[in-house]
């Protein structure tokens, strides 16, 4: 197994699944599991909280996370012809960026933060750029009803 452009965006998506979840790569959950399918399979219940570090206190957008997460998936595809180029990682990234600034400038979809928000997983597609790959399990696994979260401002 020699090193490859293709494992680093493997490793990559590892490194962005631990960041996610708080979790390490290998999680005793009793037995030993793999961070990605410990996600998977909590991913594929819907619930993207049971998911994300705890320790954020839903101060995060859900979409820019759903997104955050798709990716990490994305690279971690089992099969290397069907991870992404890091160029597109980078340019999705990015994109989430994006979410978490207009986040910050008022423009809610968080998590737990009581913020009264309307959100669904594909609210950010409409502005997304090329897709990461054709893995398309991941897509159908991570497609998400609309879900109103927590009291508005005016309720605290």
């Amino acid at each position: 197994m020699q090193p490859t452009t293709k494992s680093d965006v493997y490793s990559f998506g590892v490194v962005l699944l631990e960041l996610i979840t708080g979790k390490q790569a290998i999680l005793s959950d009793p037995e030993p599991t793999s961070i990605i399918y410990w996600a998977r399979r909590r991913l594929a219940r819907g619930n993207i909280e049971s998911v994300v570090d705890a320790r954020m206190h839903g101060d995060y957008d859900v979409n820019s996370v759903w997104k955050v997460t798709e990716i990490a998936l994305k690279c971690t595809a089992q099969a290397s012809t069907q991870r992404p180029a890091m160029a597109d990682v980078v340019a999705q990234l990015q994109e989430c960026i994006d979410l978490e600034a207009g986040r910050a400038h008022g423009l809610h979809t968080s998590g737990n933060s009581g913020e009264n928000s309307s959100w669904n997983y594909n609210a950010y597609t409409s502005a997304q750029s090329a897709d990461v790959s054709n893995d398309t399990t991941i897509e159908t696994e991570l497609r998400m009803p609309t879900v109103v979260t927590g009291p508005g401002p005016a309720a605290r």
